[in-house]
């Protein structure tokens, strides 16, 4: 029995448990014990889990009680495994982490390079979203929150926020432009008001 809690995932240690009872013997007529305690058992080096390290593991003695026929004895191992990190630092972090990089690459693009940021920010938060659903496809559908979901959102957010930034400083840089625009219209009507104002005085003085 492994009733496992992922809300550490990846880096999470599960306790898993094997029971082993005698189906038709009570405490009567069969005694289970472990003549050894935890040396009773060896692990053979040769022998690994894919996903698992097993730490250590533990063995108990209980009695069990069923209304029908009686007590029986039973013999617990308590398995302790710690979960492989290289595999998902692989599949998942590493990919997330230089999406994240990558989108900074467009702080230092011109502003004016539409055609070179857009698709930028856009491929990063695409590729995001893949990686956040190849790795919620692979996982059991649990109601809460995951630590590599922890992860993955925060680089998310990190990702979006370089489109936003673009998109804002357009936006800032496009009426910065305007109110220019508008001012050297100004001055230039202005300038050419004092310059037609001249010209009529000039004239004036010409036929005086």
């Amino acid at each position: 029995m492994c009733s496992m809690d992922l809300s550490r995932f990846p880096l999470d240690t599960q306790t898993c448990s094997l029971e082993i009872e005698s189906y038709a013997y009570t405490d009567d007529d069969l005694l289970l014990y472990w003549k050894k305690g935890n040396r009773s058992l060896n692990t053979d080096e040769k022998i690994s889990l894919s996903q698992f390290l097993i730490q250590e593991f533990h063995t108990t003695t209980k009695l069990a009680f069923y209304s029908s026929t009686g007590w029986y004895n039973r013999l617990y191992i308590n398995f302790t495994l710690r979960r492989h990190i290289f595999f998902f630092l692989l599949q998942t972090y590493f990919p997330a982490t230089l999406m994240v990089m990558l989108s900074w690459v467009s702080f230092w693009i011109d502003r004016r390079a539409v055609p070179a940021r857009v698709p930028l920010g856009i491929t990063t938060v695409l590729t995001m979203s893949t990686i956040i659903t190849g790795v919620n496809a692979s996982m059991p559908r649990v109601s809460y929150i995951k630590a590599v979901d922890v992860y993955l959102w925060i680089s998310f957010v990190f990702v979006f926020l370089s489109v936003i930034e673009y998109a804002a400083v357009n936006y800032l840089s496009t009426l910065q432009e305007r109110k220019e625009r508008k001012l050297r219209e100004k001055v230039g009507i202005i300038m050419l008001s004092r310059t037609d104002a001249k010209n009529w005085s000039c004239e004036s003085k010409f036929f005086r």
